[in-house]
């Protein structure tokens, strides 16, 4: 190896420069005095999509992903100083809508190898495995064919001046891997061989390798001619062939806008200050791409599946690199790595792709310097951490070698604006209030221990310091109910974190005895989950857990920017380590450096949710002593619709909620007509500062008085009527001319394929309609699908349980349930969809008239679709129907299907409804 390629090789494998975390100066094993920081809100740049087409039912007028950067400034601004953090809107200059979709997709796509030929001759071709001529190995299997050892001949020729050479290889047993390395065991009589040598000592440029063997009959059963390359052939390549770099459309769509705000000097702070230099996070809206191309469009791994180990990485860590210093200083040797697979492998052939060293996945300190020296220390068998005073991210960034600078990126999301506001939300609460009282079973426990708060939890901090307790460990040392006992590597990291008692999302249940294991539902602000799961992906459906977690409340998660699709594997340190995250995030430390201090991949597919901003330093957070608190009484917005001969509607409460004061709360509405004593009660179990609920069941032209509840999550509350005293509303007429009543019942016909159902004239069915279906169960207790254009059930029978599919205004979910029904059970299904109040609900009726909700949706924001018919009603896996009908109406969801998760049907409760109904 020539002196420039030895340099250049140094400086990519030992890229951890001089004055970085491993100071002796800025770190000690003594007792440590870690200086709290927290960033200014004008240390944050807010990124959001200025051409997002979306204003979905029940945000604010105007598109959404603006809404909910508006928002983040709004809420984050200083009220004493003024500041703020800046906001960027990115539009895509092509005119092609590329922010638009979950992934920023290229044309140029030529550079995924990393490299370009620049040697004598054909190089190869698009998509062809340049095998290195320093490794040409070829294994033959005996196990099918006796084979003649001796016949064996392996020639090597020139593809220059066509000369030819008799090769005499090593030949071994089969490599086995051990450690990074193989090893080459000796042969064994009639075991499988290994053939290998090394072209490039016979030839320089390109060879061509003849391999031929025959069995002891004299039968040729190897007859292979294999072309490789030279590495010094090859030069490392930015834009590949058609002198496109492969990730132009985000560099102009992203990159360069973002890069030419952070420089610009009319940007600068009045001392001179770049806001390149002083912003150190950068927040991703609602609306923006997930994905884009990892950095120059190179693919991560060595694998014959790029669709797993592609090319395509989070936009939140492709911007956490922005000005890394690609193709300059970061410049990766040409290399080659052994492929699992590949051309002719199941031939024999063992292939080494000629390649960039990008392909290796770019991890730990050398990638991220500012991840503390312990992130994922378990990994190589090291189970616990050290705590090291590390310096505040500001000071630490400017240790670091200008080409490795970067900014802490995370994510604002979720199914719509109302999700994402409300982790803004979260975060200013917990910010302020994050204890362990927080938790409503903790409170129970103290009070049983006849004490109001936790009164030592700045000692507990210490201690937990000195005990070295970790996670789990930590957090019930602080006070903290550990609702997982989900391991990683035999640690307990304490993930799940803050999830909700059952209790406490659910009225009139009692109180949660098993607080060991994964006994909660939903989380409290500050709450946190992720899953490490091939599949658990923002591009990978709303039956992703990452869906399911932000619909349930968390605060802080992680998932894959891409899973599959073209994007690098989600391994088991995809996300951050939660030891070292909540240890600097306690001791007052933004969530913001937590990520970065805990995260182990660049350039990946990690996709970080939560406000960098999140701040709750337990040496300094409160409890929650004030209730909720509403602004007047005409703030209460009440909104009606008839349907199925009566009315029903919501009822919304904005919480007065600031930077100073956060609030967030649940709600509960007491309400009956005026002059009965029957009484209803509507609830909103998820904390929030615009809480709703849905009414039912109202009778037309009648007064209805009602009382709302607002419950923060350390259990204060507000009964509104106290402030604002009778509260009321009345319900209209049904006969209103401008309403059209529901047409009549259609009934579906049995067909060869199904039932069918025409809908035609049905006018108001792509917005709300019912599906009766009688049916008989088949096997697992299967029950029909329902299956047209856009509205769908799909049921499919798994081992001991069923899968439940549903799309109605919406994209796809899936659940995995365990049907109550036995096979050859008689029951009916009811379908029923709304997009105001919002409904998608599955029930099963019994026999006696009792509906028990199967799955529901609820919260996932209404997408229009045209329905276009027919539908059909599968009978299969032994599932009869026996009769079906439609209309365009329906009741809104049940209180079950507004529950934080909808429970499991009781078979208990299922078997009493069959017996009170026969």
């Amino acid at each position: 190896m020539n002196t420039n390629k030895l340099l250049i090789l140094s400086i990519f494998l030992l890229l951890v420069p001089q004055g970085l975390l491993a100071e002796k100066s800025d770190i000690s094993d003594a007792e440590v005095l870690l200086k709290p920081f927290r960033a200014s809100p004008d240390q944050v740049l807010v990124l959001y999509n200025a051409q997002w087409p979306k204003d979905v039912d029940g945000s604010e007028p105007g598109q959404d992903s603006k809404e909910v950067a508006d928002y983040y400034v709004r809420m984050h601004r200083d009220p004493v100083l003024g500041k703020k953090p800046y906001m960027l809107g990115l539009r895509c200059v092509h005119r092609e809508k590329h922010l638009n979709q979950w992934v920023i997709r290229e044309k140029s796509q030529d550079n995924k190898n990393g490299i370009i030929f620049v040697g004598k001759g054909r190089g190869p071709k698009a998509g062809e495995w340049a095998r290195d001529s320093r490794h040409v190995e070829i294994v033959i299997n005996p196990s099918k064919v006796l084979i003649d050892w001796d016949s064996v001949e392996i020639w090597c020729q020139s593809d220059q001046n066509k000369e030819k050479k008799l090769v005499s290889p090593i030949v071994s047993g089969i490599p086995r891997k051990k450690g990074r390395k193989f090893v080459y065991p000796d042969i064994e009589e009639e075991k499988s061989r290994c053939y290998r040598f090394d072209a490039h000592e016979l030839f320089k440029g390109t060879v061509w390798v003849i391999f031929k063997a025959k069995n002891r009959s004299g039968k040729l059963i190897r007859n292979l001619k294999l072309k490789y390359y030279d590495r010094d052939d090859f030069r490392f390549s930015l834009r590949g062939q058609d002198g496109i770099v492969d990730e132009k459309h985000f560099q102009e769509d992203v990159a360069i806008p973002v890069k030419q705000f952070l420089e610009d000097s009319a940007n600068a702070l009045p001392d001179g200050t770049l806001l390149k230099d002083h912003i150190l996070y950068i927040v991703i809206c609602h609306g923006l791409p997930f994905s884009c191309e990892g950095v120059l469009g190179i693919e991560r791994g060595v694998t014959p599946s790029p669709g797993d180990h592609g090319a395509i990485g989070s936009l939140e860590q492709r911007l956490q690199t922005l000005f890394y210093d690609w193709g300059r200083k970061i410049v990766p040797p040409v290399i080659s790595m052994y492929m699992s697979g590949g051309p002719d492998s199941n031939k024999g052939v063992r292939n080494y792709r000629i390649t960039t060293a990008m392909r290796y996945p770019m991890v730990g300190r050398r990638w991220n310097p500012y991840m503390h020296p312990d992130a994922y220390s378990f990994l190589a068998g090291k189970k616990e951490p050290r705590f090291i005073n590390i310096p505040p991210f500001p000071e630490v960034r400017k240790k670091i070698s200008p080409f490795l600078f970067a900014y802490g990126v995370s994510r604002i999301d979720g199914k719509g604006p109302r999700e994402a506001k409300r982790l803004i939300d979260y975060s200013l609460y917990a910010s302020k209030f994050l204890r362990p009282e927080m938790d409503r079973s903790v409170r129970e426990r103290l009070k049983k221990e006849k004490k109001d708060m936790i009164e030592d939890l700045p000692e507990r901090l210490k201690k937990a310091e000195r005990e070295n307790k970790w996670g789990s460990n930590e957090q019930e040392r602080l006070g903290f109910r550990v609702v997982s006992s989900r391991k990683r590597q035999g640690i307990l990291q304490g993930i799940p974190f803050l999830g909700r008692p059952p209790e406490d999302a659910v009225d009139g249940i009692g109180e949660s005895k098993d607080e060991g294991n994964r006994n909660y539902s939903g989380f409290y602000p500050g709450g946190m989950d992720f899953t490490v799961h091939s599949s658990n992906g923002w591009n990978m459906g709303r039956s992703s857990p990452i869906w399911r977690q932000v619909d349930q409340g968390v605060t802080m998660s992680a998932c894959g920017g891409p899973a599959y699709g073209g994007g690098p594997h989600i391994t088991n340190a995809t996300f951050w380590d939660n030891r070292i995250l909540l240890r600097y995030l306690f001791r007052g430390r933004d969530l913001g450096e937590c990520f970065l201090l805990s995260t182990y991949y660049v350039n990946w597919s990690t996709s970080l949710l939560g406000d960098p901003l999140l701040h709750p330093d337990l040496s300094k957070t409160v409890l929650d002593e004030t209730p909720p608190r509403v602004a007047k009484e005409e703030d209460i917005r009440i909104k009606l619709k008839p349907a199925m001969g009566k009315h029903m509607g919501t009822m919304t409460i904005p919480v007065i909620s600031t930077k100073r004061d956060p609030e967030v709360a649940k709600l509960e509405v007491f309400y009956s007509k005026e002059g009965e004593n029957i009484e209803q009660i509507s609830y909103w179990p998820i904390y929030s500062t615009l809480p709703h609920v849905i009414l039912r069941d109202l009778e037309p032209d009648a007064t209805y008085v009602y009382r709302p509840v607002l419950t923060d999550p350390y259990g204060n509350s507000t009964d509104l009527t106290e402030s604002f005293e009778r509260l009321s509303f009345r319900t209209g007429p049904i006969s209103d001319k401008k309403i059209s009543p529901p047409r009549a019942l259609r009934v579906a016909k049995k067909r060869k394929k199904g039932w069918k159902i025409d809908f035609l004239g049905l006018r108001k069915l792509a917005e709300c309609g019912t599906i009766e279906v009688e049916f008989i169960a088949g096997e697992s207790g299967l029950i029909p699908s329902i299956v047209s254009e856009s509205l769908n059930i799909k049921s499919v029978r798994q081992k001991n349980r069923i899968s439940v599919s549903l799309e109605a205004g919406c994209p796809p979910q899936t659940w995995y349930l365990k049907s109550p029904l036995q096979p050859g059970e008689k029951a009916t299904l009811i379908l029923r969809w709304r997009r105001f109040p919002l409904t998608r609900e599955l029930l099963l009726q019994a026999k006696n008239g009792n509906e028990f909700t199967l799955v529901a949706d609820v919260r996932t924001p209404w997408e229009k679709k045209k329905l276009r018919g027919p539908i059909m009603i599968k009978e299969e896996h032994q599932v009869k129907v026996l009769s079906a009908k439609i209309c365009d109406d329906a009741l809104p969801a049940s209180s079950e299907a507004c529950e934080v998760m909808v429970s499991p049907i009781e078979e208990t409760a299922w078997k009493n409804a069959k017996v009170s109904g026969m």
